[in-house]
Parts: structure tokens; C-alpha cells; sequence
């Protein structure tokens, strides 16, 4: 653009804009959010899958959460990228301090202006550790539910099921109080019962565990923990299909026609009608009797 434009304000605009790109800090930035983003992309497309289960998300969840608690202690690699992608591509690594800009300060105001002067002294402190850690702490509060939900369907794993009988019983009887309207009390029987049953099957997941007892035919006698898989593989991992759903619906339901009152509805049907009779009136006629009424002129024999 700034070579083949004709306007004046596109050239500085993108002489400007190259001037950023070119500069170490840009490629500083540039590093860190692909180190941050990389993982993350590949989670979210993951999580809005329909085939996927709690189990799967929370594993894939807590990937990204250890891939991210590494990178908050793999900062000198990161600053190691920027300086050899600016050594190949010409872009000098000396640290340029510029004038500081300052943003008008009102009477009401009373925090001070936080315009960072980024350099690689000051790159860890004042940009890499707060997004990293803003990162972790927004992993930990939104996926807090998702943690407990797979905390209290543990015991039902069936790598779970295969270990010790104490948390088998411990767990079942937390999950008993919990859904005491879908699950009776003989599913400890049960999960004891079936243990020896899939000792040598490699069972891995949920789907495979309700799979095997739907394919043998022991629906009637593990039904409770048929029931408990069936709502641990109903409970939802992410609210991205209903999200989906609202954006399609604001598109089918306006908010001009989500304003329409009941009076106004009665109004628009009443207009309705009305159109319908003037349909049906002829024009013509009623013109000529009118024309007819109104006429001055007399006829003298």
C-alpha cells in the first residue's frame, strides 16, 4: 500500500504499520501468542465436537493447563525465537527506548497512565508473566465444574474399577447420595460384581463400559450402572452448540419481531383484513357514482 496507493493517508498509515512489524518487540509478541495460542486453538476446536466425553475434554484440558505451566518457566525460549527469526529476517534485537506517551488526565481520574515501554529487561515482568498467568487462572475458574463433575464419576472408569475396592465404595456411595432418584443402592453390588467380568477386556472409556454391557446383555443386571454411564455420556462438555443456536435464531427471530406486543399483533391482523377488502372493492364504480352525485350540470327539455 505504500508504494502503489494514490492517498496520502494510506501510505504513512501503512509505512507506520511496517515500521511496528519490523521491530523486535513485535516479533517478542509474535512468539509468545503462538506458543499460547497453538494449544489452545486445538482445544477449542476439540471441545465442540459431538462425539466427545467429559473424559476426553477434562484429559485434553489439563494438557493445555501443563503445556501452559511450562511455558510460564520457558521464557528464555521464547525471547530465544524472537532474536533468530529478527537475525534472519534483518530486523535489529537492540532495544530502542522511545518517548513516553502520556493520555489525557481528567479531574475524575485517579489511576495513572499504564503505557508499557517494552524491552527485553522489562518483557517478562510487565507482558509475559501477566498473560501467562491470566491464562492459568481463567483455565482454573471456567473448567472448575467440568473438574468436579469427572471428580465424582471417577470411581465409574474403568481403569478406576479394576483398582482398590475401598474408593470403588467410597465413590459409589457419594454418587448414590447424589442421584438417589435415578440410582438405587444395589450399584455397589454391581460395580463389585462386574469387576471380574471386564478384568481382561481393556475397557478405556465410558462408551466402552455401557458398550459391552448393552452388547452382552447385561442390561438388566448392571442396570444401575448402566444408568450411571448413560448420564455421565449426556452431560454436556461445552455450551457451544447452543450458542450456535441462539446466533442461527437471532437470524430467523429479529429483534424488531421479538418487540411485536400482542396489541400489535391484533393491530397487523385487523390491517390484514382491511387490505384484503379494498382488494374487492371496484374503484371504477364507486369513482362514477360519486361523479354522478356531485354533477351540477341539468338536462332542460
Amino acid at each position: 500500500m505504500s508504494l502503489s496507493s494514490n492517498k496520502v493517508d494510506e501510505k504513512h498509515m501503512a509505512i507506520s504499520i511496517k515500521k511496528k512489524i519490523e521491530s523486535f518487540v513485535f516479533l517478542l509478541m509474535l512468539c509468545l501468542w503462538a506458543r499460547v495460542l497453538r494449544p489452545l486453538h486445538g482445544i477449542s476446536k476439540l471441545l465442540q465436537k459431538q462425539d466427545i466425553d467429559l473424559q476426553k475434554a477434562f484429559d485434553r484440558l489439563t494438557d493445555a493447563y501443563t503445556c501452559m505451566q511450562q511455558l510460564r518457566n520457558d521464557h528464555c525460549s521464547v525471547v530465544e525465537n524472537a532474536s533468530n527469526l529478527a537475525i534472519k529476517w534483518g530486523i535489529p534485537t537492540d532495544d530502542k527506548v522511545a518517548r513516553q506517551k502520556k493520555a489525557r488526565l481528567f479531574f475524575d481520574e485517579i489511576d495513572g497512565d499504564r503505557r508499557l515501554n517494552i524491552t527485553q529487561d522489562n518483557f517478562k515482568i510487565k507482558v509475559f508473566l501477566p498473560i501467562v498467568d491470566t491464562i492459568i487462572c481463567q483455565h482454573k475458574d471456567r473448567f472448575k465444574g467440568l473438574h468436579n463433575v469427572c471428580t465424582i464419576f471417577n470411581f465409574l472408569k474403568p481403569q478406576t474399577l479394576l483398582g482398590p475396592d475401598e474408593i470403588t465404595n467410597k465413590g459409589s456411595y457419594d454418587f448414590i447420595q447424589m442421584y438417589q432418584t435415578d440410582i438405587s443402592s444395589d450399584l455397589t453390588s454391581q460395580l463389585l460384581s462386574i469387576k471380574e467380568i471386564i478384568n481382561n477386556k481393556n475397557l478405556n472409556s465410558f462408551q466402552a463400559l455401557a458398550s459391552f454391557i448393552l452388547e452382552n446383555d447385561f442390561a438388566t443386571s448392571y442396570s444401575d450402572i448402566l444408568g450411571a454411564c448413560i448420564i455421565y455420556l449426556t452431560l454436556p462438555v461445552t455450551v457451544a452448540t447452543a450458542e450456535r443456536s441462539f446466533s442461527k435464531l437471532k437470524i430467523i427471530k429479529s429483534y424488531l419481531r421479538n418487540s411485536i406486543g400482542q396489541e400489535r399483533l391484533s393491530n397487523i391482523s385487523i390491517l390484514n383484513i382491511e387490505q384484503l377488502r379494498t382488494k374487492e372493492i371496484d374503484m371504477d364504480k364507486i369513482l362514477t357514482n360519486f361523479s354522478n352525485m356531485k354533477a351540477r350540470k341539468m338536462k332542460f327539455d
